[in-house]
C-alpha cells in the first residue's frame, strides 16, 4: 500500500485513500463526491494547507513555518482524527474537531472539540461546546457553549459558557462563566465571575471575585476582594482580603475573619474566629467564637462559647453559655502579629452581655450583663451587673450601679 502524495500548490479532489495522505506547502484537498475525505491511515501536512470538506484520517500532523500565514491550517468542514492530532501553526475548523489529543502551537478557532486532551500555545475560541480531560491554553480561552472538562490550565482569560470543570482550574487572568458552573478547585489570580447557583469543592482567589446571585463552595479562601449579590454558602471559609455578601452568609464548619467581611443579613456558622472585622445584622455561631479584632452585629452575637481578646470590640447585644471577655487570643502566624499591632493599648469594649458564666479581665467594660454567675477582675468596668447565683467582683472594678442579685434575668435577644 503506498502513500498518496499531494503536490505542493496543487488541488486534489479525493474520496477514500486506502493507506497515508503526504500533502506540500499551499495544497488544496476538496471531496471528489459528497463531503468527506477519509484517510485509512496517517496524513502528513506541510502548510499552509486548504481542507474544504469534512475530513477523516487515523492521525494528523500540520508542520508549518511559525503562527503566521506561512503555515495555517484551513478546514472548512468537522475534522475527525481517530488518533492524535498536531498543528505546528495556527487552524481554522468550521465544524467540529474530534481527536484523541489536540496539540496545536498557534491559535485555534472552531465550532466544537471532542478529546482526552487539549493544548494550545495561542488562542483557543469555540463557538460551540468543549469535552476534554485535560486543556492547557497559553493565551486567552472563549467557550461559546457548556464544557466538560477535567483539568484546565489558561495563561490569559477565559470566557466559557457554563457547565462542568471537575478537577484543578488554574486562571492567571479574568474568568467568567455565563451560566451555572459546577467546578472542582479553583484558583484565580484576576477577576472571577460565578453566574447564580454556581457550586465547586474549593476556591482561592488572589484578585476579586464575584458570586452573581447564590453560591456554594466548600472551602473558600479570599486573599483579595469578593462579593455575593445573593446569599453565599460554604463549609469553611477563610478571608484574608475583603468580603461583601449581600444576602446571608451560612457556614457550617469555620468561619474565619483576617481582613473584614459584611452581610447584610445574617451570618450563620459552627466555629468563628473574627482577627479583623465582620459585620451582620445577625451573628450565630453553632460552637466556639474568638473575637480578636472587632464585630458590628445590632441584632446580636449568638455563640456556645465566646472570647474577646484584649483590644477588641463587640458592638451589639452578646448571648452566650459562657463569656470570656479581655483574654489573650493567639491567632496563627502572621496573623497574631497583625492582630496584635491592632489591639495594642486598646481597652476591651463589649456591649450588654447575657450567659450563664461571665469573666471579665482587667481593662474591659462592658455594658450590662445578665448572668448567673460573674467574675469581674480589678481594673474592669460595667454600667450595670445583674446576677442570680454568684457575683465575684474584686476591688479596683467600676460599676456605675451597685451589683444586684435578682430571681429571674430578662429574655435574651434572639
Amino acid at each position: 500500500m503506498s502513500d498518496y502524495i499531494v503536490a505542493a500548490g496543487s488541488t486534489a479532489r479525493l474520496g477514500r485513500v486506502e493507506g497515508a495522505l503526504k500533502a506540500g506547502r499551499n495544497s488544496r484537498i476538496v471531496a471528489e463526491s459528497g463531503r468527506r475525505v477519509v484517510v485509512t491511515e496517517g496524513a502528513y501536512l506541510e502548510g499552509p494547507v486548504s481542507i474544504e470538506c469534512d475530513f477523516e484520517c487515523k492521525s494528523m500532523r500540520v508542520e508549518g513555518k511559525g503562527f503566521g500565514p506561512s503555515g495555517n491550517v484551513e478546514v472548512r468542514g468537522s475534522l475527525l482524527v481517530h488518533g492524535d492530532l498536531e498543528i505546528d501553526a495556527s487552524a481554522e475548523v468550521g465544524g467540529e474537531i474530534s481527536a484523541e489529543r489536540v496539540d496545536v502551537g498557534g491559535h485555534l478557532k472552531t465550532k466544537s472539540i471532542t478529546s482526552k486532551g487539549v493544548r494550545v500555545g495561542g488562542h483557543l475560541e469555540t463557538r460551540g461546546s468543549l469535552k476534554a480531560e485535560d486543556v492547557d491554553v497559553g493565551g486567552h480561552m472563549n467557550v461559546g457553549e457548556l464544557v466538560d472538562i477535567s483539568n484546565l490550565r489558561v495563561g490569559g482569560h477565559v470566557e466559557v459558557g457554563g457547565g462542568t470543570i471537575k478537577g484543578d482550574v488554574k486562571v492567571r487572568g479574568r474568568f467568567r462563566a455565563a451560566s451555572t458552573l459546577a467546578y472542582g478547585s479553583i484558583q484565580v489570580y484576576g477577576s472571577l465571575v460565578l453566574p447564580r447557583g454556581s457550586r465547586g469543592d474549593k476556591l482561592r482567589a488572589l484578585g476579586k471575585v464575584e458570586f452573581e446571585g447564590d453560591g456554594f463552595c466548600k472551602e473558600i479562601e479570599i486573599n483579595g476582594t469578593a462579593k455575593a449579590r445573593g446569599d453565599l454558602g460554604a463549609e469553611k471559609l477563610q478571608v484574608n482580603g475583603k468580603l461583601e455578601v449581600q444576602g446571608s452568609l451560612k457556614v457550617s464548619e469555620k468561619l474565619e475573619v483576617f481582613g473584614s467581611a459584611e452581610a447584610k443579613k445574617t451570618v450563620e456558622c459552627g466555629g468563628l474566629g473574627i482577627w479583623g472585622r465582620l459585620a451582620a445584622e445577625r451573628i450565630v455561631a453553632s460552637g466556639r467564637a474568638e473575637v480578636g479584632g472587632e464585630t458590628w452585629v445590632p441584632h446580636g452575637l449568638m455563640a456556645k462559647d465566646l472570647a474577646v481578646g484584649t483590644g477588641s470590640r463587640v458592638n451589639g447585644p452578646i448571648v452566650a453559655d459562657a463569656v470570656e471577655v479581655g483574654v489573650g487570643l493567639q491567632p496563627v502566624g502572621l496573623w497574631a502579629q497583625i492582630s496584635s499591632w491592632r489591639t495594642m493599648g486598646r481597652m476591651t469594649r463589649v456591649d450588654d452581655v447575657y450567659a450563664r458564666d461571665v469573666r471579665v479581665d482587667r481593662y474591659s467594660q462592658v455594658k450590662r450583663v445578665y448572668a448567673e454567675t460573674i467574675r469581674m477582675q480589678s481594673g474592669s468596668a460595667a454600667a450595670e451587673v445583674n446576677f442570680t447565683k454568684e457575683a465575684d467582683i474584686s476591688e479596683g472594678v467600676h460599676l456605675e450601679k451597685p451589683s444586684r442579685k435578682t430571681d429571674s434575668l430578662p429574655i435574651p435577644p434572639s
